[in-house]
């Protein structure tokens, strides 16, 4: 009886070892939608159950090659589980531009008991995931917020827009709660779509509210469906962003012949034709897409880069949600606004070069720029010099073949070592300062009051070294070259949020790409500009310096002139001029230059935009966090910054 309760309780000890912490589940993506050389959310949902000990440690993420399964880049974050309970974890990980796959597992830290880490090793297991074929860049990549019963992804999804291939994508978000709190999340997504939930604060967090916002600034589309929704929209985050003024909703007896002729509704006597409406009456800068003069049905404004675009019907009621009806308007719409042209320039993408020769311009610059080097090319010519004359000189007073040669070792010995210890002395005295040099692109969204920054970021020391780069929990960051990373660096989201085990050496610069979201008040934060323009379509002029948020932006008497490549190359010095011919070479920017047309009575409408050099850092800890490291000292930061204005900035 003894042996069987021992047996017992062996076997309920053993299995409380082997029951520690597990993967509950873990999605990738937008429901596995993503595409590459874009950030994409993870979302790890992880269970600890009679676990002998809590969990102290780190959740860790690798991205590997899926040919070669060598380590690209690595990212941890902290984890701390007791004995039961459950955590989620929420990453943002870049995907590479060539195929991957992703090994999770759990780093267990701070055990004495050798026997429960022996134990709790075995139970640590790592998951695989092997994402899908990724979406193209060039296709349209929808996320529907929206109920159960939403049509739009019968009608459109994986449908061709155009002859070249280009196709639509839409996934769905299951509630508001999954809503990614960082901007970063939606970086491979084209469009949001929003129709019939609650956009309270209760539902919808502030960040992320504030992570959609920053996402529509730099790019994003944001489409909002109308109808019986006016209750949904009123007086939510939503209403101050949208092109149009909701007066009252409505009810319409029959489809309008304009709505008629988009849809491509044949019928006239359709009982299911009734539908609810919202009066609109626009705001500045309403651009109509579809409406008349007494009514607006679809209208849209720009925000920042991106743009905002809002129904006044429910698209999907009858007889908009009928497949054949519904697949002619999405079909319109997508392709004439369902993107940005700053988004819709990165179908180009997969043809660029630009991150290639911006790490070749950051290599030209190595050899004479290394500490060691400088050092070399002051005592090697006094070494040179010393030792020939001072051998020429024994060899003449030598009698002796013997005598000659022992004496010109010995000299020639004396003076490696000296050379040596000068050297080695000269290392250890002089600061071990890693040096960092900084391309940046900075657009500035005076209407929200904050701006985003990315940044290419080249790292090189005196010695092969390895380092530590604080982050602010905003910034994310990720290699610039990756398939050279032989020694990959780990991003750490903690706090503080770390970049890992850098190596920095002499000979090839370590790169980074660097972005973040950061407030800027162009009235407390003035930005002096050098070679500045002023751009409207494809007309610039030339403002010279001036200074951020006074009138000068809009007064010059310099004539207008034609541009059809940016950054202009005009008046430029080096490094801005070898910087700008990359930035023109790739068209980088050249969405800058793309007229919208508004539909309205004919007429066109242009984003204005400003667009000058610094050479000074912005003033702002988040924007530059290397600085903050004493180790690290900044030799050249060149910022090309980009500030989006419209008729209502003319004041500022």
């Amino acid at each position: 009886m003894r042996m069987n309760v021992a047996i017992i309780i062996a076997f309920v000890v053993a299995s409380s070892a082997f029951c520690a912490v597990d993967f509950e589940e873990v999605t990738f993506g937008f429901n596995n939608g993503y595409k590459q050389g874009k950030w994409t959310p993870l979302t790890v949902n992880l269970r600890s159950q009679n676990s002998p000990v809590p969990f102290n440690g780190e959740l860790t993420v690798e991205v590997r090659n899926y040919n070669t399964d060598e380590t690209i880049y690595r990212y941890a974050t902290p984890l701390h589980l007791s004995k039961t309970d459950r955590k989620q974890k929420k990453l943002s990980i870049y995907c590479p531009k060539s195929s991957f796959h992703l090994i999770l597992q759990l780093e267990q830290s701070d055990i004495i008991d050798q026997d429960i880490e022996s134990s709790m090793s075995k139970n640590v297991v790592m998951h695989e995931i092997t994402p899908p074929t990724p979406i193209a860049n060039k296709d349209y990549f929808g996320l529907v917020l929206a109920p159960n019963g939403d049509k739009i992804q019968k009608i459109i999804d994986n449908k061709r827009l155009d002859d070249d291939g280009t196709q639509v994508h839409i996934k769905y978000l299951p509630n508001s709660r999954v809503m990614p709190t960082r901007w970063i999340a939606y970086d491979a997504v084209d469009l949001i779509i929003i129709r019939e939930v609650s956009l309270t604060d209760q539902r919808i967090l502030k960040q992320q509210q504030t992570a959609l916002l920053d996402w529509v600034q730099r790019g994003g589309t944001l489409i909002v469906s109308g109808g019986s929704n006016f209750h949904f929209i009123k007086d939510s985050f939503i209403e101050q962003l949208l092109p149009v003024k909701m007066i009252s909703e409505e009810t319409i007896d029959k489809v309008p012949p304009i709505l008629k002729q988009q849809f491509g509704l044949i019928t006239s006597n359709n009982p299911f034709q009734a539908f609810k409406n919202i009066y609109f009456e626009p705001k500045h800068g309403c651009q109509t897409l579809l409406g008349t003069d007494k009514q607006i049905f679809i209208a849209k404004r720009n925000l920042g880069s991106g743009q905002v675009i809002c129904f006044s019907f429910d698209y999907n009621t009858p007889p908009f949600s009928e497949l054949k009806p519904g697949d002619t308007f999405w079909h319109w719409l997508l392709k004439t606004h369902g993107k940005s042209p700053r988004f819709f320039a990165n179908k180009y993408a997969p043809f660029r070069q630009h991150e290639e020769k911006l790490h070749e311009h950051f290599l030209s610059k190595m050899p004479t720029q290394i500490p060691i080097i400088k050092l070399l090319t002051v005592i090697l010519p006094i070494y040179l010099l010393s030792f020939g004359g001072i051998t020429l000189y024994f060899s003449k007073k030598g009698r002796n073949v013997h005598n000659r040669n022992r004496r010109y070792w010995i000299v020639g010995l004396i003076f490696v070592i000296i050379s040596v210890s000068i050297i080695g002395a000269a290392r250890a005295v002089l600061p071990k300062n890693i040096t960092t040099e900084q391309f940046s692109i900075l657009s500035i969204y005076p209407q929200q009051k904050n701006a985003h920054m990315q940044s290419y970021v080249s790292l090189r020391a005196a010695a092969r070294t390895k380092t530590t780069i604080p982050m602010s929990q905003n910034t994310f960051i990720h290699p610039l070259r990756m398939e050279n990373t032989t020694k990959p660096a780990q991003f750490h989201f903690g706090s503080p949020s770390e970049l890992r085990e850098v190596s920095v050496e002499p000979w090839s610069p370590s790169t980074y790409i660097q972005e973040t979201f950061f407030p800027l008040d162009m009235q407390q934060t003035p930005i002096k500009l050098e070679n500045t323009w002023r751009i409207t379509g494809e007309a610039a002029i030339y403002l010279g310096d001036v200074t951020l948020g006074e009138s000068n932006l809009w007064v010059s008497d310099s004539p207008s002139q034609a541009l059809k490549k940016l950054p202009p190359l005009e008046d430029l010095n080096e490094p801005r001029k070898t910087l700008a011919k990359i930035l023109q070479q790739e068209g980088l920017l050249q969405y800058l230059l793309q007229q919208e047309d508004s539909r309205q009575i004919g007429k066109t409408q242009n984003r204005t935009v400003i667009i000058g050099w610094i050479s000074q850092l912005v003033q702002d800890s988040t924007v530059n966090p290397h600085i903050s490291a004493n180790e690290f000292v900044s030799e050249n930061n060149e910022t090309l910054v980009i500030m989006s204005l419209d008729e209502t900035d003319t004041g500022m």
